[in-house]
């Protein structure tokens, strides 16, 4: 593989602080990063230019989310805020709504937002609780995590079904069923990160004690998957829910979905990273992998290739956010450094 850093920058912003949050609109059109210090930055990739930051919250920000089907995006704090902002054509954001989340126990942070499928209703993780915000800026519903804080949050793709870890396991509440109890998947020590396959067939999880469990969802049928010794902090899908990407290792780590799944089988590790991968992100086709680790390299692979390195680029220091542009038949990649270093790179030439 060359050496030569391939990835042409189309856009670069200093941001200032770290980012903690990074999501695209799902036009593509809108690029939204917010500090550590709650500065958010709106990039228009069709002008190529950023709107004039602004202060989103008076506390240090912790999470961003783009609606799935508007131009509407929420921002949150740890003070337990969490605010709707519109953009408009003409550049124009204003703020649409503002909401004070009262914590059951533990932290006031609000350290997740994540749309329900249809829009209808968001997500915050606070405290030991996850609140379901409607559109409006009303709680629809509160759900309560009973062995501490939750780690992480996910919806199911129908909408229906939602996943809430922490310690302890697992707790999928049915929205169609809000009397209902929900059900309840043991595991042992911390879950850090969840999330459903593309079928809605499994439910992975990436625990505290370095390993991946997987749960098959109709029969509740549960597995360790086994040959790996790393943290799992980011679970990715690809190739339509046939390979599962974790990271933790300066390998890529690919599970095998296929077939009858990953029991008894090891996953594929490629190599290319000189420190731990930190970073993923899949492309809206499913078939195209950028990689980013500590030392702040990144790499872009190919799965319809021999799933080797197509070339690099690097951003000065660790990985922090890497997202693919979801607009069709871009080819756009965003990365955010710990340093404070926003690029836009076009992967044209490399995917």
């Amino acid at each position: 593989m060359s050496k030569t850093e391939k990835l042409k920058v189309v856009f670069e912003a200093d941001l200032k602080e770290s980012p903690v949050a990074m999501d695209w609109s799902s036009s593509g059109r809108w690029l939204a990063v917010m500090n550590v210090k709650s500065f958010v930055f709106l990039v228009d990739s069709v002008s190529g230019r950023s709107l004039p930051a602004w202060k989103a919250h008076e506390d240090d920000g912790l999470a961003l989310a783009w609606h799935p089907n508007l131009a509407i995006f929420a921002t949150s704090c740890k003070s337990g805020i969490v605010k709707f902002w519109s953009v408009q054509d003409d550049q124009t954001v204003s703020q649409k709504t503002e909401l004070q989340l009262q914590k059951n126990s533990g932290s006031n942070w609000v350290e997740f937002l994540k749309w329900r499928p249809d829009g209808k209703q968001l997500a915050a993780g606070v405290g030991n609780s996850v609140e379901l915000v409607s559109l409006e800026g009303t709680i629809d519903s509160s759900y309560a995590f009973p062995d501490g804080t939750v780690a992480d949050v996910a919806w199911h793709h129908k909408g229906s079904l939602l996943g809430v870890s922490g310690y302890g396991g697992i707790f999928i509440y049915n929205l169609s069923d809000p009397s209902g109890k929900p059900i309840n998947l043991k595991r042992p020590g911390s879950i850090l990160s969840l999330s459903w396959s593309p079928d809605g067939k499994y439910i992975v999880a990436g625990c505290q004690d370095n390993s991946v469990h997987l749960w098959r969802f109709r029969t509740r049928e549960d597995a360790q998957m086994t040959g790996f010794a790393y943290k799992p902090l980011q679970l990715k899908w690809c190739d339509r829910g046939k390979r599962l990407l974790t990271s933790g290792t300066s390998d890529l780590v690919i599970w095998p979905f296929d077939k009858k799944g990953p029991e008894g089988r090891s996953p594929e590790t490629r190599p290319f990273h000189d420190e731990a991968i930190c970073s993923l992100a899949v492309s809206a086709k499913g078939n195209s992998i950028a990689s980013g680790c500590r030392g702040g390299r990144i790499a872009i692979w190919n799965l319809s290739g021999k799933l080797e390195p197509e070339t690099w680029a690097a951003v000065g220091s660790r990985v922090e956010h890497l997202l693919w542009s979801p607009e069709k038949g871009s080819k756009t990649l965003s990365a955010g450094s710990r340093e404070g270093i926003l690029k836009l790179f076009d992967a044209s030439e490399a995917i």
